[in-house]
């Protein structure tokens, strides 16, 4: 018999030095044994009692693959692989060495005797005196497949001891034998890099080649084995550029390959003639069909890039799934924890094959038969004692099909075709009512198994079908009814502008349709048609109701018949007798959407203002939604928690939140389900001057008898332009929210409110924010000229006339004429200083100018507007309505700027930053792939740039051009929310507030542009992906922008520095150390805080009874939404904290006028017991002293004292030792910038020389002139000449606005008051069907 033995045995001297996976397989012929997982242990211990009439026992240890290890000391030999000992008298007596060394280690390795037999023998032991010696002691050890499948696990049985040999027998299936497939030469395997499992590349070969086109080269490429019926023309070539068809280059062959892990990566080499290239693969569990990028190429290397399932760590799949319409499946149920799925091979030449397959886990061992070592989802074996093959243990997460079936795949198996491809099992799940066993319908030529399994698990989650216009919720059990929409007088007439829709409920129209009885009649002139039969069928579907109505008139675009559904949405204050609205038409099918309170569960809505004796209200109405949801998470984190404000949650796909819950907390992986944390019994009120609603009544928590509370703390700020909650921590069962919102500020019961401040002086106030817009500095009596492509000149001043000598018409701002007529002056406008503000834009408006050939007086409307930080300022001539007889300007410039939303996002890791993105001149552009005279313009966080002769809306970031529209153009929305990371899928932007949309008067248009990182497309461009019913305007940007490259920082000690991308310079917290700390008394106790080192040992924060809340070398510097958050971890215990000890949050905010400041304690605290909070207002944190950092009097110095306003219960504690003043008695004490102690100077006065005289002199003018500049800064003129400045040096404007977590706003209509929904999808963006 050949054997191949795959081990190497070398002895070093007395020690013997093994690779234990070699030494423990053997190969004989296509059969491999391999017995490593017996050589897990120090040693196997056997005991056999001898017979000689005392307690007296004869012990031997025995090890495998490696010397004995940890065995008692009386066992000699790093190599000694079996000892005998022996103990009398019970097991605590001291051991007897019987032989020490009964056999070293085999130099020959494991021996095949017959299939399912494995010797192993020890020999060269210690010398034997058996019959005078002249021998060594020898172990046997008889290793042997079981027939029967059932017999367990076992060890080594004692057989034999004759003279000097000792015969030992031992029954496993380690000893059966796997059957091998030739293996191809070239090595395409390697070891995962956190793992000693193998990875086969072989998955990926393809039968004939992978093709990459770049701009002036293809490229034709396979994995694991050479290019098959390309263009290569040579054998062995795996790689090629096969550009110039008749001469193709080699870049690689099957004999220069490599393998190599680089982190998270593996990077397969080819090296040919002095190039090489790199084909970089990247796990991606989503990605099941291999797709090859170029990323780059220079003359030594070129490199591709490729994200698969097939190198990822083997690990179960996710079971939980989501498909693009919301929907939720769990294949949870079809785990099995113990035995398999069998499936039996029908096929008449595999009669004997049988497969077993699991979901969601490892195979289990089973019963009659024995799967190969080592981790596999799905195996094959066969009848009898032939080998089993692992058919994947590499898993891709579950995706959902188009036509509704999911597949999961895994693969990775054993090799096949002599080794050119690895096995692997695709599983297509299919939603059906009955249960049945997976079905084997295909086994590929590249050795994939499919199966198709019927089951019910492949069906939606939490959907139900209902009749008589009634549907359970099968989650909460709660009843909807729809049959108080019925009406039985009129039916419900519905228009789209082109046909009219007759809509009736729970029977059939009360008028009658040609068609049959119909529940949906389609009306247009004198012509009918059913657009559905009537129904009182209901489909609840995960938080939505759906009716639909089938079999109406046919003959729609060739053969179709018509059809319709509803959908119904929940909106507590609608009762839904106004009918549906027509949201869009697909291939004859008529979608409406219904808003109404019969969609709604039960619900709790509660007074939400507190009127005080004072005369003052706070009101929170606003932020109270009948229908829509306030939502927050954290990057990273699996939890969504929801909540609304007075009221109930509003129930949705989104939000399928326990019933009456207003507060709760949502899986977003949809493994758990969701948690109530509060429900709403009572309105806000005051604690201690502090604005709060309290949620109470929530699930229990955990095993105990309390139950979660959510509390909310409004905080007045006239500043948040969109407010939004933010958790600041949860303990003890109870929920903590901080809310900074305007609403929140109380308001006199006899103060009036208006929406503008117009004081006709070229000024005008946005009087949500306060901020005030002043563009006199814009006035130029000589004017501003500007002309279009055809010879039309326009000269305009701001605010004021233009002067005689440019324009001769008395008054008027604004005139214009032709190039070739410039004596033939038209006045296109009277001057006024009356300047308007709209959200996103200034405008001017000049009237009654000369007459037009339709007798309406000519006018012209200026626009200013915030552009890109670098965009070119001044007026632009955009369009001549010659119908209104107007003309419309652009004018950008920085006057118009209150502020910019930032374009980054902040993950866990790093920050993403999409301001490359930015476009200062022209535009991004798409089209409508299913209507390519659809024309679109996008700029990323910025408004377009001019586009000469389409008047879009002032302001807008995208737009629509359409020749079929009326208008021609539309907006798309303006950029007022900043970037938001979608949890695990990129980075979205929306903007909002657009035209009013076409279909639905009710909604303003809305546009969403989704990044998804793609590492080969560079910066990437926008493609435009769909429009939804809600008038929401969908793309999809792939960029290498968004790319999270993980970085794992150890603690070092205190984070001090952290990067300020909007002053392009990092904020260092260093000039706040102080080495006794800061003192802060809240309540009875006194906290001891420190930043950058520790105040009391090895914490950055304590208090006076000794506590630690956060150690400094558990600290994190981010920058949470606009603040600056410091937070320490890992204080003393507390059981109520998530992590189990105390912390501490500190919130620095920009306050020029506090010098460095000092922290003030959070009146939250009150509540906490594990978390302190405190705030600190500081200069430290300003643009203005980074930009100042130089000068000395723009920063409060260390050794000045702030001045300090105690209230409520936060003092400053007295006797505690200060900020020390400068004094001549402490000069010798102040410290320099370093730290160290700056030497104190002689104080004998000298005489100033001249020079000294000098200097001075310019050092008192010089400071007399940095006052009036700092004056400057602080008017509003002097904000101007900083905006200049810069611009002039590129440095981005800072915004104190934070990052809200955007919410899809496109079910709002146009509305007065600024506010942001924030949702992670438009909830009736999920129910499209």
């Amino acid at each position: 018999m050949y054997l191949r033995v795959v081990f190497l045995a070398v002895y070093l001297g007395i020690s013997g030095v093994y690779s234990v996976s070699d030494l423990c397989q053997v190969t004989d012929g296509a059969q491999l044994y391999d017995v490593s997982e017996l050589a897990d242990r120090d040693y196997w211990k056997v005991t056999e009692t001898l017979h000689t009439g005392i307690d007296e026992r004869r012990v031997f240890y025995l090890s495998l693959c490696h010397g004995l290890r940890n065995a008692p000391s009386v066992c000699a030999g790093n190599a000694t692989g079996v000892c005998v000992v022996k103990h009398e008298g019970g097991n605590n007596t001291q051991p007897q060495v019987v032989v020490s060394n009964a056999g070293q280690l085999p130099t020959t390795g494991i021996r095949v005797a017959e299939e399912g037999w494995l010797e192993y023998a020890y020999d060269s032991g210690q010398p034997c005196p058996h019959r005078g010696g002249g021998k060594t002691y020898k172990t046997s050890v008889n290793l042997i497949c079981p027939s029967d499948v059932h017999y367990g696990a076992s060890g080594p049985v004692f057989m034999s001891s004759r003279g000097c040999d000792f015969l030992f027998a031992w029954m496993t299936k380690a000893a059966c034998p796997k059957k091998l497939d030739a293996q191809d030469p070239t090595s395409c395997t390697v070891k995962f890099s956190n793992s000693d499992q193998v990875l086969n590349l072989h998955a990926l070969h393809s039968s004939s080649f992978y093709t990459v086109k770049r701009a002036e080269s293809t490229y034709e490429i396979n994995i694991c084995g050479a290019v098959t019926n390309g263009s290569c023309g040579r054998g062995d070539a795996t790689i090629c550029n096969v550009k110039n068809g008749s001469n193709p280059v080699v870049l690689g062959t099957t004999k220069n390959m490599n393998l190599e892990w680089e982190e998270e990566r593996l990077i397969l080499f080819y090296k040919q003639e002095g190039h090489s290239v790199e084909i970089e693969l990247y796990c991606d569990r989503s990605r099941t069909t291999p797709h090859i990028y170029f990323v780059s190429s220079n003359e030594s290397t070129t490199i591709f890039s490729l994200k698969t399932f097939a190198v990822c760590a083997p690990k179960p799949p996710e079971c939980v799934v989501e498909d693009d319409d919301g929907n939720v499946f769990d294949l949870r149920p079809l785990y099995k924890s113990q035995g398999n799925w069998e499936v039996l091979d029908t096929r008449r030449e595999n009669k004997n094959d049988m497969y077993h397959i699991n979901i969601c886990g490892e195979v289990n061992e089973g019963t009659f038969y024995h799967c190969p070592l080592g981790p596999a989802f799905a195996c094959q074996t066969s009848v009898g004692r032939e080998a089993s093959y692992n058919l994947g243990f590499i898993a891709s997460h579950p995706y959902v099909n188009k036509d509704g079936s999911i597949t999961v795949l895994y693969t990775g198996g054993d090799t096949c075709k002599n080794g050119q491809h690895t096995r692997s099992t695709r599983i297509n799940l299919v939603c059906n009512p009955v249960e049945h066993h997976p079905m084997l319908v295909e086994e590929t030529e590249t050795c994939e198994y499919v199966f198709n399994w019927l089951t019910p698990v492949a069906c939606p989650r939490h959907v139900r079908k209902g009749s008589a216009c009634q549907v359970v919720d099968p989650l909460y059990e709660n009843l909807y009814d729809l049959n108080p929409l019925r009406n039985e007088n009129k039916d419900y007439n519905i228009t789209d502008g082109e046909h009219n829709y007759l809509v009736n409920l729970c029977g059939p129209l009360v008028t009658s349709c040609k068609g049959g009885t119909s529940g949906i009649c389609q009306i247009k002139g004198d012509e009918e048609y059913s657009a559905g039969l009537a129904t009182s069928n209901v489909t609840f579907n995960d938080g939505t109701l759906t009716m639909n109505f089938a079999n109406g008139s046919g003959g729609c675009e060739g053969d179709n018949t018509r059809s319709t559904q509803i959908i119904f949405l929940c909106d507590q204050e609608e009762n839904g007798r106004d009918g549906p609205h027509f949201l869009h038409e697909t291939s004859c099918t008529y979608y409406f959407l219904w808003r109404t309170r019969h969609a709604c569960p039960p619900f709790r809505v509660v007074d939400c203002s507190v009127f005080t004796s004072d005369g003052m209200v706070y009101d929170l109405n606003e932020l109270s939604s009948p229908n829509m949801n306030e939502e927050y998470f954290n990057p990273g984190d699996s939890r969504k928690f929801v909540l609304n404000v007075c009221r109930s949650i509003v129930h949705s796909k989104s939000s399928r939140c326990p019933y009456n819950a207003a507060a709760c907390v949502i899986d977003l992986k949809h493994e758990n389900k969701s948690v109530n944390i509060g429900e709403v019994h009572s309105g806000p009120y005051l604690e201690d001057g502090n604005l709060k609603l309290k949620y109470t009544g929530g699930e229990f928590c955990g095993n105990s008898s309390k139950r979660y509370e959510t509390v909310i703390e409004f905080k007045c700020d006239k500043d948040e332009l969109y407010p939004y909650p933010q958790l600041i921590g949860e303990e003890n069962c109870k929920y903590l929210f901080e809310w900074k919102t305007s609403v929140a500020c109380p308001v006199s019961t006899e103060t009036t409110t208006t929406s503008e401040i117009n004081a006709e002086n070229c000024t005008v106030s946005n009087s949500y924010t306060g901020y005030n817009f002043d563009l006199n500095s814009l006035k130029r009596d000589t004017g501003y000229e500007v002309q279009d492509s055809e010879g039309l000149h326009l000269v305009l001043n701001v605010c004021a006339e233009v002067s005689q000598e440019k324009c001769s018409k008395k008054g008027a701002a604004a005139c214009s004429f032709m190039h070739n007529s410039e004596t033939n002056i038209v006045n296109a406008g009277q001057a006024n200083a009356n300047l308007h503000f709209l959200p996103g834009f200034l405008f001017l408006h000049y009237t009654g100018g000369d007459e037009c050939s339709n007798a309406t007086k000519r006018s012209t409307l200026i626009s200013f507007i915030c552009g890109a930080e670098s965009a070119k300022e001044g007026p632009v001539l955009i369009h001549d309505d010659l119908d209104r007889c107007t003309y419309f300007v652009n004018w950008y410039t920085d006057l118009a700027c209150e502020r910019r939303i930032n374009c980054f996002v902040d993950t866990w890791e790093h920050r993403i930053d999409l301001s490359p993105l930015i476009k200062a001149s022209g535009n991004y552009e798409t089209s409508n792939p299913d209507n390519p005279k659809e024309k679109f313009y996008l700029n990323v966080c910025r408004p377009l740039n001019p586009i000469a002769g389409l008047n879009c809306q002032p302001g807008s970031s995208a737009c629509l051009y359409s020749p079929t529209l009326e208008t021609k153009i539309l907006s798309l929305g303006h950029p007022d929310v900043t970037p938001t990371y979608i949890y695990n899928d990129g980075v979205q932007i929306m903007y909002t507030h657009g035209s009013t949309c076409t279909s639905n008067q009710d909604y303003s248009i809305s546009s969403r542009i989704h990044f998804i990182c793609d590492v080969s497309a560079g910066m990437g461009n926008p493609v435009f992906k769909n429009r939804t019913h809600d008038c929401q305007y969908q793309f999809e940007w792939r960029t290498s922008l968004v790319c999270e490259k993980s970085v794992t920082k150890p603690d070092t000690g205190p984070v001090c520095q952290i990067k300020f991308d909007a002053a392009k310079a990092n904020i260092d917290l260093t000039p706040l150390q102080r080495k006794i700390g800061y003192s802060v008394k809240f309540g009875n106790k006194i906290y001891k805080i420190n930043i950058c080192g520790p105040v009391c040992q090895e914490s950055g924060v304590c208090t006076s009874d000794g506590d630690s809340y956060g150690l400094i070398n558990k600290s994190e510097l981010k920058w949470d939404y606009d603040q600056l958050k410091l937070t320490y971890y890992g204080g003393t215990s507390c059981v109520g904290a998530l992590s189990g000890h105390k912390t501490t949050s500190i919130y620095f905010e920009c306050d020029m006028s506090a010098g460095f400041g000092y922290p003030v304690a959070d009146d939250l605290m009150e509540s906490l017991d594990c978390l302190a909070v405190f705030r600190w207002k500081t200069n430290i944190t300003c643009i203005e002293a980074i930009y100042n950092n130089g000068n000395t009097d723009m920063v409060l110095d260390a050794t000045e004292k702030p001045a300090v306003h105690n209230t409520g219960t936060t003092d400053i504690v007295p006797g505690v030792k200060e900020r020390p003043s400068i004094t001549d008695d402490n000069m010798d004490n102040v410290k320099n910038d370093s730290g160290t102690s700056n030497p104190q100077k002689s104080k004998v006065m000298k005489p100033f020389s001249a020079t000294s005289a000098v200097i001075a002199s310019v050092l008192v003018i010089s400071g007399i002139v940095f006052v009036a500049v700092l004056i400057l800064f602080k008017s509003e003129r002097g904000q101007h000449v900083v905006a200049s400045a810069r611009r002039l040096f590129g440095i981005r404007g800072y915004t104190n606005i934070g990052q809200p977590r955007s919410e899809n706003s496109t079910l709002l209509g146009t509305t007065s008051s600024v506010r942001v929904f924030r949702v992670d999808d438009s909830d009736d963006d999920l129910l499209r069907v």
